[in-house]
């Protein structure tokens, strides 16, 4: 018998008069079917063969990992678009390595679900995510989620369930059975660790805690929570559970509010409560201690142990030292002990702080502009002491810088606020003042001194504050020579004086005059610890004015008011 088989494709490709191809893309669209010849979009680059799409490579069946979105799914390779972040792989999911299921936890929180899904939630959050691909069930994956979240680890011991307070990851970690946001003296776990009457403090924290029977910590001490259930049960947060603030100031001594508040001047300690034995200790400094300066100051507070304005006419010794409230104790603390800080109160603000006494180059200063600029320099004007004045005989004059003072006299720039010094150290260095020069004392002070010119010759000067013996040899050799006179009768004539009026008679005593020396005292008294003046614990010191003066014969010292006075 013979058998004619007619209309059949043994390839499976035509179907009666129909062939069928293989169209990654159809004319409507659709990916990877196979089509007659008229539906398949022929559009360059689109791939067609006459054949089933099982069979191209084009739409072989595999894996598109979306870097974009993290997913992992089946698919043709012609539907992974690298342009939206597709990446292909022609195995299935469970083979690849960014599609493999593990813990993801990301802060907090913990979920199961493949690598990529886990690195493209750690970029959405901005966190850096930590995969565990070990971890395969959900509910070994909850267990790593807020790792330091705390609540109650139970554990069953020959009393009964004990109980601990800790964080999922400690309780994980010692085998308990945890039970998060509930305290270990909630009824509902039935542990041995039940509510009590009890408070204390606890490390790192400022309010007062009740305590369990277990001393495990509760919720913060609140005389009407005593038997509060869900106070006992919860911790903040959890079923409505809220801490009461109390007065909102701290509750400072309150016997029945343990919401210390440290900004407010409180923190946990010792005292008499209606419950337990802890309060809000009052961190606040009385009045009444001498370095308050009068006042109650709070937690923090700083302020100066005088205004700066007393430093300008400052004693040696006297220092400037910023004082704070700390924990109901006064401290302080110099600003310098040169006085080359001082400290400055704001009394918009009531802030304190020690600032910069910028005091070193007023000396140097010679106009009146140049010396009140307050952004460079802390400086005033002394007036009253001129640079020179003549008399009959010479004239006299000071090594200091003078300058007229609005349009009328003159004047000197000297330190607005005085600094100090090691004033019993002549010969040492004046600590941290920025100048070109390293000052000493005896240096600073010099600026004081007087030049006066001698009557024989003005061609010799004679600074005061040296010995007599000093007497410039210079005037005498001159003398010696012009006059042919002695030695002595020569050192007579060429020692310094100052004159008050003309002297007819040359054997007469001349006299000093009052306003000028006390301008030159004050100018002494601005540059720093110099002159003679009494110190910051009024005690005298050695010297009178009288010993600053290089006096001689022809010079009387008796017309200057308070010349033996040792301050």
């Amino acid at each position: 018998m013979i058998v004619f088989l007619f209309g059949i494709n043994i390839s499976g490709q035509e179907t009666g008069q129909s062939t069928i191809y293989c169209a990654e893309k159809t004319i409507t669209g659709a990916s990877c079917q196979n089509v007659p010849l008229d539906e398949v979009n022929t559009t360059k680059p689109l791939r067609y063969d006459r054949t089933s799409c099982e069979s191209t490579s084009y739409c072989s069946i595999g894996t598109c990992v979306n870097t974009k979105n993290g997913e992992c799914l089946p698919s043709p390779q012609a539907t992974c678009n690298p342009a939206e972040g597709g990446i292909f792989y022609d195995e299935e999911k469970e083979d690849i390595s960014s599609c493999q299921v593990g813990c993801c936890i990301l802060g907090d929180g913990a979920s199961l679900v493949e690598r990529a899904k886990c690195t493209f939630q750690g970029k959405d959050y901005n966190v850096k995510p930590l995969f565990k691909d070990t971890v395969k069930d959900e509910v070994s994956c909850a267990a790593l989620a807020s790792p330091e979240a705390k609540g109650a680890c139970i554990f069953e011991t020959e009393e009964g369930r004990n109980c601990n307070h800790l964080t999922r990851e400690e309780c994980t970690t010692s085998e308990g059975e945890f039970h998060e946001g509930f305290l270990c003296s909630a009824e509902e776990l039935g542990t041995i660790c039940t509510r009590t009457q009890r408070t204390q403090c606890v490390p790192g924290k400022r309010e007062v805690y009740f305590v369990d029977l277990c001393g495990n910590i509760a919720n913060v001490y609140d005389a009407s929570k005593i038997n509060d259930i869900a106070y006992w049960s919860y911790v903040l947060g959890v079923q409505g559970v809220k801490v009461n603030l109390g007065d909102e100031k701290g509750n400072i001594n309150s016997k029945t509010n343990g919401a210390c508040n440290y900004l407010e001047g409180s923190t946990c300690g010792p005292g008499n409560a209606q419950y337990g034995n802890y309060v809000c200790k009052d961190l606040r400094c009385p009045a009444s201690d001498p370095l308050s300066g009068g006042r109650l100051r709070q937690q923090g507070e700083a302020w100066c142990s005088e205004p700066i304005e007393n430093f300008e006419n400052a004693k040696p010794g006297q220092t400037s030292y910023l004082s704070y409230c700390y924990n109901g104790e006064i401290q302080y603390e110099p600003c310098d002990y040169y006085r080359n800080e001082l400290c400055l109160g704001n009394q918009t603000t009531g802030a304190a702080q020690c600032v910069l006494n910028k005091w070193s180059d007023c000396i140097l200063q010679n106009n009146e502009e140049d010396c009140l600029n307050t952004d460079v320099r802390d400086c005033k004007i002394l007036e009253g002491v001129a640079g020179a004045v003549e008399t009959s005989y010479a004239a006299y004059t000071g090594n200091k810088k003078t300058f007229p003072v609005n349009g009328v006299g003159t004047g000197s720039c000297v330190p607005k606020y005085v600094p100090g010094f090691k004033f019993w150290d002549t010969k040492g260095t004046i600590t941290e003042v920025a100048t070109e020069e390293a000052q000493t004392p005896l240096s600073l002070c010099g600026f004081s001194n007087v030049v006066c010119y001698v009557h024989y010759t003005e061609g010799f000067a004679y600074v005061s504050g040296f010995s007599q013996d000093d007497t410039n040899q210079e005037c005498i050799d001159a003398c010696k020579n012009a006059e042919g006179w002695n030695d002595e009768q020569c050192t007579r004539e060429c020692k310094p004086i100052c004159f008050e009026s003309e002297l007819s008679d040359k054997d007469s005593k001349a006299d000093i005059n009052a306003n000028w020396a006390k301008d030159w005292q004050n100018m002494c008294l601005a540059l720093g610890d110099c002159g003679v003046v009494e110190n910051y614990l009024k005690k005298e010191g050695y010297n009178r004015w009288k010993d600053l003066y290089a006096a001689s014969d022809n010079v009387n010292l008796n017309k200057i008011p308070n010349l033996n006075s040792k301050k």
